[in-house]
Order: C-alpha cells, then sequence, then structure tokens
C-alpha cells in the first residue's frame, strides 16, 4: 500500500540556531551544489551554488555538499547550526562515527573536524521532498555552469523556488 503524502514543513528552530540545507545532483559529468541558510524564523539568510566540471561518485558529491556548507557556516560566523542533507548514508555515519578506514571514510573524519568550531552542531535527515529548494539550485547551477554565493537580496532566478517553499 503506498503510503499517503506527508507534508514537509518548516519547523521552528531555537533561536539562535541558524538551519542549513545543503544537497547535490549529478548530471553526466557535471556536478551542482546547493546550499540555503534560513534563521530561526525561517527568513533566508543567503546560500551559495556550485558548478563542479567533474565527474564523481554520488556519495563524494554528498559529502562536499556538507563540507561546503560547513565551510559557509564557518566563514558567516555562524556557532549553532543545523544541518539537513537528504543523504541517510552520510547523516547515518555522522551519527554513529563507526571507524571507517577507507579513503571515504578519512575524507569524512575531515569533514566532521570541521565541526569542532561550532557551540551547538547536528545533522539531520530530512526527506528529498523537503530539500525542493536547495534540489532547484542544484539543477540552476548545472543548467547555467557558474558558481556563485547569495546573501539576502538574492537574483531572481533563486526567488522562485524560494517563494514556492514559503507557501
Amino acid at each position: 500500500n503506498p503510503r499517503p503524502p506527508r507534508s514537509h514543513r518548516w519547523t521552528k528552530l531555537p533561536n539562535e540556531a541558524i538551519k542549513i540545507n545543503a544537497d547535490a545532483t549529478v548530471f553526466d559529468s557535471v556536478v551542482g551544489i546547493g546550499i540555503i541558510t534560513r534563521d530561526h524564523d525561517g527568513f533566508v539568510l543567503g546560500g551559495r551554488v556550485i558548478f563542479l566540471d567533474d565527474k564523481m561518485d554520488i556519495e563524494w558529491v554528498e559529502a562536499e555538499a556538507l563540507r561546503e556548507s560547513i565551510m559557509w557556516a564557518s566563514n558567516n560566523n555562524v556557532t549553532r547550526a543545523v544541518f539537513e542533507i537528504d543523504f541517510a548514508s552520510l547523516v547515518n555515519r555522522f551519527k554513529s562515527r563507526w571507524e571507517d578506514i577507507s579513503i571515504f571514510g578519512f575524507q569524512l573524519k575531515e569533514i566532521f573536524g570541521l565541526l569542532e568550531s561550532f557551540i551547538d552542531v547536528n545533522i539531520e535527515w530530512v526527506a528529498h521532498s523537503s530539500n525542493r529548494v536547495v534540489d532547484s539550485l542544484c539543477k540552476l547551477t548545472i543548467n547555467k555552469r557558474c558558481t556563485f554565493p547569495f546573501n539576502m537580496e538574492y537574483p531572481s532566478d533563486i526567488y522562485g523556488p524560494i517563494l514556492a517553499d514559503a507557501c
């Protein structure tokens, strides 16, 4: 039996916490990464889209999206953050932090090490439908083949998906 569709809505965060959604898309031999940040009231603070002309495995791409979102938070002096990604394997590895002697496990240890500068941090899994905006940003960066940061005064290309997500 199919499950009934669920509504994935914004959940209010504790004061001073920043919610950072990250996602990645692989298309042929190019990669698009999207990051969007919101405050505890759901107000869009900014983000970044990244285009990589590089063929990568989806696991590595999702890890790179997480790394880029952590770097964005560090560069913008965020100390309390909730990182949301729709790649369950990566969230599970963060939560359990088992010993992994693979090259990918080593890369994840480096990424998780970046979190030491935060006062309060969590990485949570969200359903793909809750990451609609960053998914749109990933596709946008692949279509335009560009990388650019944005702040509260974001370009019109980004306005549509953000407005649709707010409704």
